[in-house]
């Protein structure tokens, strides 16, 4: 009976290092995915997202979109404040950024000071309204910024799944990288969206005409 009882209590043990072993490995795997910043996803779970909204769009045609955001002059408030600031201000976008998306939005940060949010089954018109929301609050807390406050501004980039996009999630990255680049050329602290409609008259300009703003 002591032995029974005893192999009972070794079985017993090793299952319960068996469960915290793989909730554990889970935990690992979850870190993986996260930036250690600022707590939102990272570049590679970004990736992934996107890999597999772009194949759910290309089985449903239901168009899906992506936000770009970069920091305006976020260069500027390292050098000047330090990277204890710089980070501070990349943490707080995050939170600020966080209270005007939806269930079901993602917001990952890429690198340095940029960040992407993937908003799925949303238009382009849709997406626009999500990144004007995220442009008016950091708007409305640069105002309120008192003292030592940095304030914090962003341009945005936004662009829609298509069937040009396909199953390519790099394809959908530059279009908004396009967009972004549009809104920091049109002054900064704004947005611009990718219009994806062709020209009617040949562009002796260059491909910046086929980028809309709409703010």
């Amino acid at each position: 009976m002591v032995l029974g009882l005893l192999f009972l209590s070794m079985t017993l043990n090793f299952g319960f290092l068996l469960m915290a072993m793989d909730r554990l490995r889970n935990e690992v795997a979850d870190l993986a995915l996260l930036d250690d910043l600022t707590g939102v996803a990272n570049r590679r779970h970004l990736l992934q997202r996107l890999v597999e909204e772009c194949a759910r769009s290309e089985r449903s045609n239901e168009p899906f979109s992506l936000l770009v955001i970069d920091l305006d002059g976020f260069k500027a408030v390292n050098d000047t404040h330090g990277h204890a600031a710089g980070d501070a201000c990349l943490q707080h976008f995050t939170l600020m950024a966080q209270t005007r998306l939806r269930p079901g939005d993602m917001l990952a940060r890429t690198g340095g000071d940029e960040f992407c949010v993937v908003l799925p089954s949303s238009t382009l018109r849709e997406a626009a309204a999500i990144a004007r929301r995220v442009l008016e609050v950091c708007r409305q807390d640069a105002v309120n910024c008192t003292g030592i406050d940095i304030p914090i501004a962003i341009s945005i980039g936004v662009a829609q799944w298509d069937r040009g996009v396909g199953q390519f999630p790099d394809r959908l990255i530059a279009h908004a990288d396009h967009a972004l680049y549009a809104a920091k050329k049109n002054g900064k602290n704004d947005f611009a969206i990718h219009d994806p409609a062709p020209p009617l008259m040949p562009d002796p300009i260059g491909p910046g005409e086929a980028l809309r703003k709409f703010a």
